[in-house]
């Protein structure tokens, strides 16, 4: 097993928090994700130029579970063929997409940069995952 070590951008937000964001390239597109521990599942914007050549289908509303899903409307599956963070390389074979439009908006609003998705916890109990703040590290493992 390897360990790559993924340098973070940590971003205090107004009124209070802090978000961690990671450079990525997503289908040779570069980009930002938002690492957040407490999303259970990872989901990537629609919306998102990365996304264009990606084969996205709608998800029945009978196949939406408890947690996330059930909150969100509009979900939509797809492979996602090559997402680089740093060196770490990997694939998402069932990847899921909505719209990310309303945390681009925040974002905008006070000049974070556009995310094309949001890293949860299933990618990072997956990859072994280990953030070391202050270092500004994000360590993920690839078996």
């Amino acid at each position: 097993m390897k360990r790559y070590k993924i340098p973070l951008k940590i971003f205090e937000i107004p009124g209070g928090g802090n978000h961690l964001l990671v450079k990525a390239k997503i289908n040779t597109i570069a980009t930002y994700l938002l690492i957040d521990t407490g999303a259970s599942s990872s989901v990537f914007d629609i919306d998102s130029e990365s996304f264009e050549q990606t084969s996205i289908i709608p998800v029945e509303e009978d196949m939406q579970s408890s947690g996330f899903n059930s909150s969100i409307d509009n979900l939509s599956t797809g492979e996602i063929e090559s997402l680089k963070i740093s060196h770490f390389k990997t694939k998402i074979p069932l990847g899921i997409f909505t719209s990310l439009e309303h945390v681009n908006q925040l974002y905008k609003s006070i000049k974070l940069p556009k995310i094309s998705g949001i890293i949860g916890s299933d990618f990072l109990i997956k990859h072994n995952a280990i953030i070391n703040f202050s270092t500004k590290i994000l360590s993920l493992e690839k078996k």
